[in-house]
């Protein structure tokens, strides 16, 4: 039983770590010019972050493609895998949203770095959207310094649910 467990969260987690690589070099390869060159320069001169539910979608898509992969190895890890995928989808649309709505309260990157990919203009650096390990490890993490405003603790969770949702 402990077995399979390990197995399930360690192919679940495996596959969270995959996306983020994954949505890091697609961002980059937007950037290149190699995906959807228009829509994505139409994004940044938008600042539109479209809503959570297209997000899940798109990422979605990219997430069940692959989600057949840990059933090469067995049913626990590729349950296990699809679980990640599907937690993916979910984090990395609501990474998404909330640092365009309020970036600000994207307390597990020191500097949420996406939003400040729009807002500074820094269209060649700082493309991570959930974690910016990848932009920290392949040299492409730009830090700007900018200061954090919360909202009063009594709409603090307020603020959080406060991104298009549909």
């Amino acid at each position: 039983m402990l077995d399979g467990t390990v197995a399930f969260v360690g192919a679940a987690l495996a596959a969270i770590t995959f996306g983020t690589f994954a949505e890091y070099f697609v961002h980059r390869a937007m950037h290149w010019g190699l995906l959807y060159p228009e829509g994505h320069r139409w994004h940044h001169a938008s600042n539109d972050p479209r809503t959570f539910l297209r997000d899940v979608l798109d990422y979605g898509m990219g997430a069940a493609a692959l989600s057949w992969i840990g059933f090469l190895v067995s049913p626990t890890i590729g349950l296990g895998w699809m679980a990640g995928a599907l937690a993916y989808t979910l984090l990395a649309s609501y990474a998404h949203q909330l640092q365009h709505a309020n970036p600000d309260l994207v307390f597990w990157m020191k500097r949420p770095v996406h939003r400040l990919h729009h807002d500074a203009g820094y269209v060649g650096a700082n493309f991570g959207i959930l974690v910016d390990w990848w932009d920290r490890l392949f040299g492409s993490y730009v830090p700007i310094e900018r200061q954090r405003t919360l909202p009063a603790r009594g709409v603090l969770l307020k603020a959080y649910l406060a991104i298009p949702w549909r």
